[in-house]
């Protein structure tokens, strides 16, 4: 569904991402791991077309629609959380009943009402899988997904990422834990120092 190639990305005179090559595949969870500093996110941004790559090939079918959940919310954070879902589901042409299961299975209806500038970083990353779940994209890729999140909230994005893939989608998730990347996922891409390793 997504293979990248060699994928090279610097800033300045330094190559955050030096040769990132694998494949994300559909109905599949691959696990990135590595260290802080590896190039995880990196790669992500260049996955999700944020970031253009500086050398490197990117092949993704026609017409597939990728969604990231990254450490910074690219949202409004002046408005609160139901009209940036509102917002989402205008943009993503769905229909607005969703959003208030989008919101009951994260534990957020609560906060439906509250700028995303007083969100705690657990309440901001509720917000940011609420919005992952609404779009229903055919790739989905998470940037350290579990960061921020309790003990139940980490169990109910295990069982996001699983329907997520029994849906058939593509998901992609970085992790330094390498016991819990394991667990979740079906295959994994290990980075070191900004390349993708055996």
């Amino acid at each position: 569904m997504m293979r990248f190639e060699h994928l090279g990305r610097r800033y300045g005179a330094l190559w955050a991402l030096e040769d990132a090559s694998g494949i994300v595949e559909s109905g599949k969870i691959t696990a990135l791991t590595g260290e802080n500093g590896s190039g995880k996110s990196t790669l992500l941004l260049c996955l999700a077309n944020i970031l253009k790559p500086h050398r490197g090939l990117l092949h993704c079918e026609p017409g597939l629609r990728v969604h990231l959940v990254a450490h910074h919310p690219m949202a409004y954070t002046d408005l609160t959380i139901a009209q940036n879902l509102e917002l989402c589901a205008l943009l993503e042409n769905k229909d607005k009943s969703a959003i208030l299961p989008a919101l009951d299975r994260w534990r957020i209806a609560e906060l439906r009402d509250k700028a995303l500038k007083t969100l705690s970083r657990g309440q901001m990353q509720r917000f940011l899988l609420a919005r992952a779940l609404l779009a229903r994209p055919d790739i989905l890729l998470l940037d350290e997904p579990f960061t921020g999140l309790d003990e139940r909230s980490e169990a109910l994005l295990q069982a996001f990422v699983r329907d997520e893939a029994q849906r058939g989608a593509a998901v992609l998730f970085s992790e330094h834990d390498a016991s819990r990347a394991r667990a979740l996922s079906h295959k994994s891409i290990r980075m070191e120092n900004g390349r993708t390793v055996p």
